[in-house]
Parts: C-alpha cells; sequence; structure tokens
C-alpha cells in the first residue's frame, strides 16, 4: 500500500468527492467534512506527544494548512538516543494508532539524517512531519551559531 493511499485510508480521505461532499462542500475550498477528518488528525497526533517525548523527540511547532488538500506538519527536535529495544516497544505501544506508528518509525529513521551533511557549519536542526495525501519527512539543517568563526578542513585560504 503507498503511503498516499495510507493516509487516504487514516483521515478518510476518498480519491474522489461523493455526492453528499460536494453539495456541503464550498466551491474554491474544501467542506466540513475535510475540517472535521482534520481535527480528528490534529486531535490523535497531540495526544500521543507524551509518547513522542519518551522516543527522544521533543515537539518544536506545529504547522496546519487549510486548503484544498489539508496539511498537519509537526516539527520535532531529537534530544536523545533511546535504545533499540525502547524504540520497538514504543513503536508497539502504539500499535493501535497506524498514524502514530507510521510517524514514530519516521522519526527513529530520519534521526539518522544528522549524518548527512558534515559540514561543520550546519547543524541538524529538526525534522518534520509532513502529514498529506503524500506523507514525506524532510530533515532541517541550520547554521551553526557564530558559524563565521568556524574554518572549513581544506580552507587555506585564511587572509
Amino acid at each position: 500500500m503507498s503511503f498516499k493511499s495510507f493516509f487516504n485510508r487514516l483521515t478518510g480521505q476518498a480519491q474522489s468527492t461523493t455526492e453528499s461532499e460536494q453539495s456541503t462542500a464550498p466551491s474554491g475550498g474544501f467542506g466540513e467534512l475535510g475540517v472535521e477528518k482534520l481535527k480528528a488528525v490534529i486531535n490523535e497526533v497531540t495526544a500521543a506527544f507524551p509518547l513522542f517525548e519518551r522516543a527522544g523527540f521533543a515537539i518544536d511547532e506545529v504547522q496546519v494548512e487549510i486548503g484544498l488538500a489539508p496539511k498537519l506538519m509537526p516539527r520535532f527536535r531529537h534530544v536523545k538516543d533511546i535504545s533499540v529495544e525502547e524504540q520497538q516497544a514504543i513503536i508497539d505501544e502504539a500499535s493501535s494508532k497506524q498514524l502514530i506508528q507510521f510517524m514514530l518509525i519516521s522519526l527513529f529513521k530520519s534521526s539518522k539524517m544528522k549524518n548527512l551533511i558534515q559540514d561543520p557549519k550546519l547543524d541538524f536542526h529538526a525534522i518534520e512531519i509532513d502529514l498529506t495525501a503524500t506523507p514525506s519527512v524532510r530533515g532541517i539543517f541550520k547554521a551553526v551559531s557564530h558559524s563565521e568563526r568556524i574554518v572549513r578542513i581544506g580552507d587555506h585560504d585564511l587572509h
């Protein structure tokens, strides 16, 4: 099953709109049914914040985008490593909530992104999960404080 169909199944979004949805949806936006589903997803995700924290991730922010394709974008910061056994126990604890399980697995795998960029002027800052019809996970790297003082190995032009 693709992530798109998985997310659609979790949020109750169908590929095509039914007649009853078309009648309740205002033109140019999405209807009350979409808003209610988005609220349910937000509630499920925010209720799981303590679980994410036990998994070693602090919640920095949550962005909500309402439009033709609604989005929920929680941003996490990796604050501590936990053992593989602890990871599996937390994933198992969320077994009845497929969306939360997907997010936990994504966070555990994405925390390894910090090794993608090996530049001393950039630091692995956050992981953002884009919960839409096509979910994605994004690693965010930011400039290190006082990075102007950092000299990269191999930089010989020191003036």
